[in-house]
This record gives C-alpha cells, structure tokens and sequence, in this order.
C-alpha cells in the first residue's frame, strides 16, 4: 500500500493585532515617566538611552544636563573611571555592579587634572587657577566652585582657623591637601566636602558659584578625617579611630559645624584604620587593627585574630545604624562583594560581575601593601594573600590603564587617589604615551 503525499498547508495569515504598527514615541506620558522612573533606579546610564531614544521621550522626561549638575538622580554612583594608556583625556568607564564598560574622552582633562571621586562625580582642579568643579562623567553636566584657597578674614571667626592655621611658614593650600569628598543634599545649591590632609582644617566647604571655601567646626579635637561617603543626602566620613561624623550646615552660627554620628572605643589601645564603604545603599564601616594589644588586653576573641607577619591582626565590619547610632557587627562585606579601602574613596564591586576578584574580602591600596601590610584578607576562611608587587618606573609611579591591566590591580593602585604637586594621576603626560 503506497502512501499519499501530504499536502503542502498554507502559513496562517498572520492576525491584525500581530502586525498593526505601534507609535512608540506618542506612548502616553504617565507610561514613559513610569519606564524612566524605573530605568533611572536601576542604572542612569540606562535612562540616558531612553531620553536618547526619541524627542518625545525627552520632552517629558527631566534632563539631567539641567541646574547645577549636581542633582542626586543622575549621578553615576556604580560607575568607576579608570584611565587610558595613550590618550591623555581618555578614559575607560566601568559598571561596578554590572561589568558594562563604556570609553570616553574628556575635552575637560585638557585643562583640568583628576583629583578624585565624590559620590561618582569626578573632582576637577584647574590647571591654571586651581579652581575646583565637579564633572558629571556619563550626563557631562559640569559645577564650578572656587580656587583651593582659606581667606583668613571670612574663617577666622569660626574660631577653627588659629592664627597659627595662617602663618606664613605653612605652605599654600592646593589641591595636595584633598584627603576625599563628598557632597551634602541638604542646602540648596548643593555643598561640596572637602577633607583635606593633617595640619590643616579637617574639612573646607563650598557651593557652586562661592568666592571662598569655609573651614569646618569640629566639636572637639579633631585633626583628621577620612573616607567620605554621600548616603541619604548626608555626607560622612570617619577618623582613623573609627568615630563617625557628618556635617551640619544648618547651624545658626553660619559655619559647617562636624558633628559626631557615634563614637564608640575599641575595647584595646592599638593601631586602627578605619574606612567608611557604601554597600547598596548601606553604609558600611571596615575597621584594620594591628599590634600585640589585640592579644594581651584580652579584648578581642583569639578566633578573629590572625597574623601577619608575626604581627596580630584583626579586621571588622559594621553595618552603620545611622537612625539608631550604633555599629552593628558583620560577617564580612557580603558572600558576593568585595572592597576596596583608601583614606580617599572605597569602592564595592560585585564578585559576581568580576569572578577573578576574591568574594567576601578586603584589598588594601598600594601604599598601605608598601608599608609592610598584606594585599588582601578573605573572611570566609581568614587568611590572607601577600602583597602586589607592582612594576615600577620613573619617580616611582606607574600608570595602571584598564587596557592592560585586570580590575583589581587597577582598583589596588588606583583606589587611593593622590594627587602630587605637578604630577597627577601618579604620571606625567609624557610618560602615559609610553606605558605598555
């Protein structure tokens, strides 16, 4: 019995809904608000493709090249800006959270130099009058702020700048003396935190379109302060001890007055840094002990102590209850994250993103792995690996590029942004075209 050939069926029509054309750009106004809104809280630079997508889409979004460029929303909190070899206004712009990579070249290093970070903002100083601005580096929006100087006449009355704080023998403020920024929501325009190094004020204040920078108050003794973090539009930072503190801009008094947040002891006398880290929202605290106290004064379990050569170590994590003023103890920085600590700026990448970085652990810059200390400490299983020894070149400093350089190293050298007197970014620009 042979078998008949099966006929050949038409493909159904396709149905009038499945091919009717959709305005994309007249979608109704509350839907395209509600799509930015969403875009927005995940990433900004995905809510400048959306805006970038059509007019229509624009015209009822907000622009974030609008005001001062200094608005909460749009700054680029997960983004990092590594440099270029090659190119001296080149740079390389990476997602911490989500490994997407972008490069950009910025016409502003071409008069200005890199100083640093502050809330992902780039801090700017010029190269001719040392005027300070900040750079938005994804929307491009630019805030200017006044040359680095202390003019004795407007800060003496805040009673924090002595005679002494303007004598003649103390070199000129410039953009050396930075020590980490931050930016305070809570003034209208927006403030701008500088901390600056010892021996001077421990913090200068201005906002955009100020004649001179304002010295902070402190409530007490307080030489230096460190690690700034912008978090619920506050900005904090820490003394190496591990106070917290944050500044007032409200006070009647009409100088910035540095408050303490908390201040707890550590149950020994021993060496301590501490740095504050933004986690997602969260404010973190990672605080590094070092010296023979941690075992003799009896005040710290043995089991969270561990050695580095021959040196008692330990190292702890908080997570800061800004509400409730207190430090609550951590396992670690998070099963998939890890840190890295300067006095300037600390970043938390996402291990996931980024498998060749070690979960669950610290990193410690390049100066401090110099000065004898360890490269990195893992709290899953406690140990700890030893220090990068990075190639060296002319005045001892070598230009880390994420051309040819993996994410760690770059964030190790890197993370601890200096600035040296007609040297920045660690290199003069002859130098850059000849790094590998």
């Amino acid at each position: 019995m042979t078998s008949q050939p099966t006929e050949n069926k038409p493909v159904a029509k396709r149905t009038r809904a499945a091919t009717k054309w959709r305005d994309w750009k007249n979608l109704p106004t509350d839907l395209v608000e509600d799509i930015a809104g969403r875009l927005l809280n995940f990433d900004v630079a995905e809510y400048l493709r959306f805006r970038a997508a059509c007019k229509p889409w624009r015209d009822c979004t907000d622009n974030p090249h609008m005001g001062d460029g200094m608005d909460a929303r749009f700054r680029p909190r997960n983004w990092i800006v590594l440099n270029r070899c090659g190119a001296r206004t080149g740079r390389t712009l990476v997602n911490i959270a989500t490994g997407a990579r972008a490069n950009i070249d910025f016409h502003e290093l071409i008069t200005h130099h890199q100083l640093g970070n502050a809330d992902g903002l780039l801090v700017l100083a010029n190269k001719a009058t040392d005027h300070i601005s900040l750079l938005n580096p994804l929307t491009g929006a630019f805030s200017w702020f006044p040359p680095l100087r202390i003019d004795r006449a407007v800060n003496m009355p805040s009673m924090i700048c002595s005679s002494s704080f303007f004598s003649s023998s103390r070199p000129p403020l410039d953009p050396s003396k930075i020590n980490g920024a931050g930016i305070d929501d809570s003034t209208s325009p927006r403030t701008l935190v500088l901390c600056l190094r010892v021996g001077w004020s421990p913090i200068v204040c201005a906002k955009p379109g100020d004649e001179n920078w304002v010295c902070g108050r402190a409530a007490g003794k307080v030489t230096l302060v460190q690690s700034p973090v912008t978090i619920r539009g506050r900005c904090y930072f820490t003394t190496t001890a591990g106070a917290i503190m944050t500044v007032d801009l409200s006070s009647a008094a009409g100088w910035p007055l540095m408050t303490f947040l908390l201040k707890e002891d550590t149950p020994v006398k021993t060496k301590i840094s501490s740095f504050l880290v933004r986690s997602q929202g969260r404010m973190l605290m990672v605080r590094y002990m070092v010296g023979s106290n941690l075992v003799e004064g009896g005040g710290y379990d043995e089991a969270k102590i561990f050695k580095w050569r021959g040196r008692p170590c330990c190292m702890e994590v908080f997570e800061v209850d800004i509400a409730g003023r207190r430090l609550v103890p951590q396992s670690g920085v998070g099963d998939d994250k890890a840190a890295f600590l300067s006095v300037t700026h600390t970043v938390m990448v996402s291990t996931k993103k980024f498998p060749k970085i070690a979960a669950n652990s610290v990193y410690l810059n390049c100066f401090l792995q110099r000065r004898g200390h360890f490269g990195a400490y893992h709290f899953g299983d406690r140990t700890t690996t030893p220090p990068k020894d990075f190639p060296e070149r002319r005045s001892r400093r070598y230009f880390p590029c994420a051309c040819h350089w993996e994410l760690e190293d770059c964030l190790v050298r890197n993370v601890e942004k200096r600035y040296y007197k007609d040297n920045y970014l660690y290199m003069d620009d002859d130098m850059r075209q000849d790094a590998p």
